[in-house]
């Protein structure tokens, strides 16, 4: 059995080899296949890992309030200020903390240089909600609202790094035409579509002194935390409800990280069914690519079959030979492919600066379709070639 396994291998590398353009030309829709099929696995791996990992540390109880203001919220008497957000939490049991900020932007300026900065306006409870970590000092607590105090975010903390400064806390910049004291940096936070991104981009400041200096009282949105068991659906209805019965008209947004992830899975969903159309379609054509290389084989060695025929071959032992050539062409076709989709994959990742890595099931996913389609495709030329006419076969030059 084993001598007569090799000996199938050996013919039909030989046979493979025979004519290298061709089998080249029927690799090609292989490998592209199985190339889509591998990336397609891969990169939906990645991406779910990539968004669980952003949520990990922050949490997928987090929840994002918007949308907080009627019209264009020019008015006074049309926006959400931050004395009705106690009455709203009272009104939303579903969230155990809600953590509201306000927004603003203006340059910084420190021993003569100006840094473009996005100002936060928070409360005490901003740091705990977001989860921040601290690289120096403190976070803003409700004992400095009214202060001039301000935390800098990672890329202000770079840029004065890079001016010479190693530890801004307690120096003075100037900020909205005031002195203001750096009483702390925060860490980098992952970039995710929830946080708001002047945590990294920006600085915050307390959130009654922002109003003292800008005159303008405005929650541009609330962060907050839901309850163990509670739903986002019951916290969105709670929220909707609370906001109408403050400030009618308004009707405010609520965005989870539960939520977030559905999103994303559908979008993967999407890309996976598009990646798998074009997957299939180049398999297809891949095997017809086979099928018709096998069916130009079986025509070349008519004489040689006829003469194996003769000498005692049995039908069965022509058709194993020919199925495992067009098993054998697959599986290299399904090689490349592997690596090709492998190699995307990791370009896609890099490119997003995500975690890389390589799932067994997509190698070995890879491996069972090259198998199934150098099966599939090389059955009827195989068949055709065993069910030859000896003297027909033999008669052929």
């Amino acid at each position: 059995m084993l001598l007569k396994l090799r000996t199938n291998l050996r013919e039909a590398v030989r046979s493979l080899l025979s004519s290298v353009q061709r089998t080249f030309l029927a690799l090609l829709g292989i490998v592209i296949g199985i190339a889509s099929v591998i990336a397609m696995v891969s990169v939906g791996a990645i991406v779910k890992s990539e968004a669980l990992r952003q949520f990990q540390d922050m949490g997928t109880d987090f929840v994002t309030v918007t949308g907080l203001a009627r019209d264009d919220g020019k008015a006074a008497a049309d926006v959400i200020g931050l004395r009705m957000v106690p009455k709203l939490h009272a009104l939303c049991p579903s969230l155990v903390s809600m953590a509201p900020y306000g927004t603003s932007f203006a340059q910084m300026r420190f021993r003569g240089q100006e840094y473009a900065a996005s100002i936060m306006g928070v409360t005490g409870g901003f740091h705990t909600v977001n989860k921040l970590k601290m690289v120096k000092g403190r976070p803003i607590s409700e004992l400095d609202q009214g202060a001039c105090n301000c935390v800098l975010g990672e890329r202000l903390t770079s840029q004065l790094r890079q001016a010479g400064v190693v530890n801004p806390v307690g120096l003075n910049v100037m900020l909205l035409d005031n002195v203001f004291t750096v009483i702390g940096c925060v860490e980098r936070a992952p970039d995710n579509a929830l946080r708001p991104m002047e945590i990294n981009d920006g600085l915050m400041i307390p959130y009654w002194t922002l109003k003292r200096i800008t005159g303008t009282d405005r929650v541009e949105a609330i962060v907050g935390r839901l309850r163990p068991n509670a739903t986002v659906a019951r916290a969105q209805a709670q929220v909707q409800n609370a906001v109408g019965l403050v400030l009618k008209g308004v009707q405010p947004s609520v965005n989870s990280a539960e939520a977030l992830i559905e999103q994303m899975n559908r979008q993967m969903n999407l890309l996976t069914l598009l990646l798998g159309v074009v997957g299939s379609i180049a398999l297809v054509v891949g095997g017809v690519g086979v099928m018709n290389v096998m069916l130009v084989s079986v025509s070349e060695r008519r004489r040689e079959i006829g003469i194996r025929r003769a000498i005692g071959a049995k039908r069965q032992d022509i058709r194993t030979q020919f199925l495992i050539e067009s098993l054998l062409l697959c599986l290299v076709g399904g090689t490349f492919g592997i690596a090709l989709g492998i190699g995307g994959a990791w370009g896609i990742a890099k490119y997003q600066a995500w975690l890389f890595f390589v799932t067994p099931e997509a190698v070995w996913l890879g491996v069972g379709v090259s198998a199934m389609v150098g099966i599939f495709f090389g059955y009827y030329p195989a068949r055709q070639a065993s069910h030859l006419r000896i003297i027909e076969a033999l008669r052929s030059t």
